[in-house]
C-alpha cells in the first residue's frame, strides 16, 4: 500500500517526454547506422550529380552548364552545397538530417493519425526504410532527399488539417504546401505531398460546415505554400536565362523519351531489374506494408476518414510513378516510403487482426534494415571488388596530369568524380547517351576531336545495347588510344599521344 501511495504521489510521464524518451534513441541509431554508409565509395548517381554540381554555370549548352542532367534543380542545389568542400563523401553526411527529419515527421504524421502508439510505429518503419541497404537508402540520392520532403509535407498537412486554430492550420498549410511542392523539385515524380493536400481539400469541400470551411483555409494556406518554391525556380531560370521550354525538356520531356529508349533497346534488363525490385521490397517489407493496407485497410481504425482514404490514393499513385519510371533501380521503391510510414501508423494500433498484420511486417521492416546494414558492412569490408569504382577513381587521381580529362564507356560517372577529372562529353550516364546521342556521332567527334579525353576507362562492352554495331567506336579508340591498365576489371585506355607516370594498380 505504501509503494501505490507513493506512485499515487509521483507526477504523471508528460506525453513530450514519452515522446522524448522514444524518439532520442531511434534518432541516435539512425545517425550511427547512416555514419557506417559514410565512407563507402559514391554510387553512380552520387558521382555525377556532384561532378555537374561542381562546375554548375550558367550560360552552358544545358541547364546546368557543361553536362546534361535531368534532374530538378533543387537536388543539384543539395549537390552544389555539398561541392562546396573538397571531400566527395559530403554529401554521405548531408544525407543524415534529411533522414532524421523523414523520421521525426514519420513520428508526428503518425501521432495525428493513431496517436503515440501510431507515432511510434510510423516512426519504426521510416527509420527501418531510410536505413535499408536493399533499398539503396544507404546512398544519398534524389529518392531520399525527395521523400523526407514529401514526409515533411505529410506531417505539416496532417497538422494543418488537425489544428484547432485558424492562425494554426493557415500556417501550417502554408508550410505543407511550400515542402509538398519542392519535392518534384528533387525527384519529378514525387508529388505525393501535393496529393496528399489536395485529397484532405477535397473530401473535406463534400462534407459540410466546419469541415468545408476547414478545407477552404488548408486548400488555400497549401496553394499559397506551392507557389513559392515554383516562384523561386522560374526567377533562377529567369536569371540564368534559361527559357522555360527548355527546362521542361530537359527536366520531362527527355525522360519520356529515355524511357523510350531503355524498353527498345534493353527490355530484358528491364525485366530483369523489376523482377529484382519486388524481391527487394519484399524482404525489406515495405511492400508487404503496402499489401496489407491495400488488401485489409478496411478493417482498421482509420479508413473511414478522409486521412485514410488519401494513404490509399497514395500509395496507388507511388506504384503507378515506379512503374513508369522505366529502368527499375532500387532507389525507386523509396517513392512508396511516406505513404507506407501513413499506412503503418494508421494501421499497426489497431487491435484488429489487419492491426496485427501491419504490425508484423514493421517488425520486418526493423529487423531487414539491420540484418542488411550489417550484411553491408561486412561485404565492404571484405570483398575488395566492392570498392572497384572509388579504387579505380584513386588511381587515376594518381596517375593523371593536372589537365587531364576522362570519359567513361559507359556510365558510372563516380570514377571521374573520385578522380577529381573533368569529362569533355556531355552525357555522364548511359541512358542519356543512348536517348540523345544514340548513333555516338558527338561521342565519336569528341574522340577524334581536339578536346578527346585524356582518358577513356572502359567499363562495359563498346557494342552495349548494339550502339556500336558497325565498330566505329571500336576502330576509332585504336586509332588515337591504348590500353595502359587494367584496374579492378576496368580497361584503361590512354591517349596514344600522351605519356603518364602510372601509379602502382589498386587492390581489387
Amino acid at each position: 500500500m505504501a509503494s501505490r501511495a507513493v506512485r499515487d504521489l509521483e507526477p504523471a510521464r508528460s506525453p513530450s517526454s514519452s515522446a522524448r524518451r522514444f524518439l532520442v534513441p531511434i534518432c541516435l541509431v539512425v545517425v550511427l547506422v547512416r555514419a557506417t554508409y559514410v565512407l563507402r565509395p559514391l554510387r553512380n548517381d552520387e558521382g555525377g550529380y556532384l561532378l555537374a554540381a561542381r562546375q554548375w554555370h550558367a550560360g552552358g549548352e544545358f541547364l546546368y552548364g557543361d553536362y546534361f542532367v535531368d534532374r530538378p534543380p533543387l537536388l543539384m542545389l543539395i549537390f552544389r552545397v555539398a561541392s562546396l568542400t573538397e571531400w566527395d563523401q559530403a554529401i554521405r553526411v548531408l544525407a543524415i538530417p534529411f533522414v532524421l527529419l523523414f523520421v521525426l515527421a514519420g513520428w508526428r504524421a503518425g501521432t495525428l493519425l493513431a496517436g503515440p502508439v501510431g507515432g511510434r510505429w510510423a516512426a519504426v518503419v521510416a527509420a527501418g526504410i531510410m536505413c535499408s541497404p536493399a533499398l539503396a537508402a544507404e546512398q544519398a540520392d534524389g529518392e531520399l532527399f525527395g521523400a523526407a520532403l514529401v514526409m515533411v509535407g505529410f506531417a505539416l498537412a496532417l497538422s494543418a488539417w488537425s489544428a484547432d486554430s485558424t492562425t494554426g492550420r493557415f500556417g501550417c498549410a502554408v508550410a505543407a504546401g511550400a515542402a509538398a511542392a519542392a519535392a518534384p523539385l528533387v525527384k519529378q515524380s514525387l508529388l505525393e505531398g501535393l496529393l496528399l493536400l489536395a485529397g484532405l481539400v477535397v473530401l473535406g469541400w463534400w462534407s459540410q460546415g466546419a469541415a468545408r470551411r476547414r478545407a477552404l483555409l488548408v486548400g488555400a494556406g497549401g496553394l499559397l505554400g506551392a507557389l513559392l518554391p515554383c516562384a523561386l525556380v522560374v526567377l533562377w531560370l529567369a536569371a540564368a536565362q534559361v527559357p522555360p521550354a527548355d527546362a521542361w525538356h530537359d527536366l520531362v520531356g527527355s525522360r519520356g523519351a529515355a524511357f523510350d529508349v531503355l524498353w527498345s533497346t534493353s527490355p530484358d534488363d528491364n525485366i530483369r531489374r523489376a523482377g529484382m525490385l519486388l524481391v527487394l521490397g519484399s524482404i525489406t517489407g515495405l511492400l508487404p506494408v503496402v499489401v496489407i493496407w491495400l488488401l485489409t485497410a478496411h478493417r482498421g481504425l482509420r479508413q473511414g476518414s478522409a486521412e485514410g482514404k488519401v494513404i490509399t490514393l497514395l500509395l496507388v499513385f507511388g506504384i503507378v510513378g515506379i512503374a513508369s519510371g522505366g529502368a527499375y533501380w532500387p532507389p525507386y521503391l523509396l517513392q512508396l516510403a511516406p505513404a507506407a510510414v501513413l499506412a503503418a501508423g494508421a494501421l499497426a494500433p489497431s487491435v484488429s487482426r489487419a492491426g496485427a498484420w501491419m504490425r508484423g511486417c514493421c517488425r520486418l521492416v526493423a529487423a531487414a534494415a539491420l540484418v542488411g546494414t550489417l550484411a553491408s558492412n561486412v561485404i565492404y569490408a571484405t570483398v575488395p571488388s566492392a570498392w572497384s569504382s572509388q579504387r579505380t577513381g584513386e588511381w587515376l587521381a594518381d596517375s593523371k596530369a593536372a589537365s587531364d580529362t576522362g570519359f567513361v564507356a559507359y556510365g558510372l560517372p563516380s570514377v571521374l568524380e573520385t578522380a577529381d577529372m573533368p569529362s569533355s562529353y556531355p552525357h555522364l550516364w548511359s541512358a542519356a547517351m543512348r536517348t540523345l546521342d544514340p548513333g555516338q556521332t558527338r561521342l565519336r567527334a569528341t574522340l577524334a576531336g581536339p578536346d578527346a579525353p585524356s582518358w577513356v576507362v572502359q567499363i562495359n562492352g563498346l557494342n552495349a545495347w548494339g550502339i556500336d554495331e558497325g565498330s566505329r567506336l571500336r576502330d576509332l579508340l585504336h586509332e588515337r588510344y591504348q590500353v595502359v591498365a587494367e584496374i579492378c576489371g576496368y580497361r584503361v585506355w590512354l591517349r596514344a599521344d600522351l605519356t603518364r607516370e602510372l601509379a602502382p594498380p589498386p587492390p581489387c
